[in-house]
């Protein structure tokens, strides 16, 4: 019997120690009560939806203005908005909307249809592709109340609220917020560029990560009467070229693809004839005209750190890009779908003359306390469909 109870204990530390083993870390799952805490890298400022350029200034424009109409994030078709109906009458468009004449004025003042006329409560557009164009966060007449209300706001923080929900957008650097998330002292954070793999093999954090592929993409955009707009043979030369491997690898981090067009990523066999491309215009790079390509660095450190990596590798092999003040020959800039439709990143390109790098993952931290929390392909999280957090 003395015998048993030394090894009865060693039973037990060996079973508490598996148990201690097995535990998984978890994250701070507190905060106050009916309010999301969201960092954003980039805040609208001023609040004007017609300013909302990159994926955190709609994100913000989409929470404080309302649309015409609105896409379903699952499907993609369209919703009611302001507008509840919407019917094709010859090349145009006939919609009835709860303030016509501001939408009106609105579409008028962005260019988005500038043959918009309100008559009662019905709206008239004259483009064939009207209902899309009404999606977009610049179609949301400003002086119209939108899905939460404005509590306050600064350049670098904006309350808003709705029922029991309040939203509290806060302008925070991506490594700073990530922190803060860890803390508990946040419930929605970007990843920072180049820590996704790390983060996906966090055990504390990767089941809080949510990853979705944008319809967007990361493009060089040849200005005009620049260099490659005057030179085609060293345009096709930097498409055929362009380090898209290295790009896709560093910048979304393997879960994009590269991007040939503006239409859809690349199959198997695209990808080859691509990389055949690659060799033959490498070879030929010292028969070009030796031109230099000025870049505008962007002001967006991500994408100043994917323009980098592009420039260096063109220089490697013989091409002549560098970065200066100036006028630029040449910009690179995320280029986002309007609308959840195939041609929706050709409409936004408007006809200029680009070089496809990368499609686009969006990469986020989403606390556990945020239920309904979804990210549409446009980067779009509907925050009126979130039940408040306890």
């Amino acid at each position: 019997m003395r015998r048993a109870a030394p090894l009865a204990a060693l039973a037990l530390l060996g079973a508490g120690c598996g148990s201690h083993a097995s535990t998984k870390p978890q994250l701070p799952t507190g905060g106050p009560p009916g309010v999301v805490r969201i960092a954003l890298a980039h805040l609208l400022w001023p609040l004007d939806p017609a300013r909302a350029r990159t994926r955190d200034e709609i994100a913000v424009a989409r929470a404080l203005f309302a649309t015409p109409l609105r896409t379903d994030p699952r499907t993609g078709e369209l919703r009611p908005g302001l507008c509840s109906s919407w019917k094709r009458v010859g090349r145009g468009w006939s919609l009835r909307c709860r303030h016509p004449q501001e939408i009106a004025n609105e579409l008028k003042r962005t260019g988005l249809a500038s043959n918009a006329v309100a008559r009662g409560r019905t709206l008239n557009v004259g483009s064939p592709n009207a209902p899309y164009l009404l999606t977009e966060a610049r179609a949301a007449p400003p002086a119209v109340p939108g899905p939460f209300q404005l509590i306050r706001a600064s350049p670098t923080r904006i309350v808003a609220e709705r029922g029991g929900l309040r939203l509290d957008f806060r302008q925070v650097d991506p490594a700073t917020a990530a922190r803060l998330f860890r803390h508990g002292k946040l419930d929605e954070a970007p990843v920072p560029l180049g820590d996704l793999q790390a983060v996906l093999r966090d055990p504390r954090l990767r089941s809080a990560v949510r990853i979705r592929r944008l319809r967007a993409v990361d493009i060089v955009v040849a200005e005009p009467h620049g260099t490659l707009v005057r030179f085609p043979k060293v345009r096709r030369a930097y498409g055929e070229t362009a380090d898209r491997a290295d790009y896709q690898a560093l910048v979304p981090e393997l879960e994009a693809p590269p991007a040939e067009n503006l239409v859809e990523p690349p199959a198997a066999k695209v990808a080859r004839a691509a990389a055949l491309a690659y060799g033959r215009a490498k070879s030929r790079v010292s028969k070009l005209p030796q031109v230099a390509v000025r870049f505008a660095r962007p002001a967006d450190p991500d994408l100043a750190f994917g323009a980098g990596l592009l420039v260096a590798a063109w220089r490697d092999i013989g091409l002549g890009p560098y970065f200066a003040n100036g006028k630029p020959d040449v910009s690179f800039e995320r280029l986002l779908a309007p609308y959840p439709r195939p041609g929706a990143l050709r409409a936004a390109a408007r006809g200029e003359t680009v070089i496809p790098i990368a499609w686009v993952a969006d990469a986020r931290l989403v606390s556990r306390r945020l239920r309904g929390w979804r990210e549409d392909e446009l980067g779009a999280v509907d925050y009126a469909r979130l039940k408040p957090p306890g």
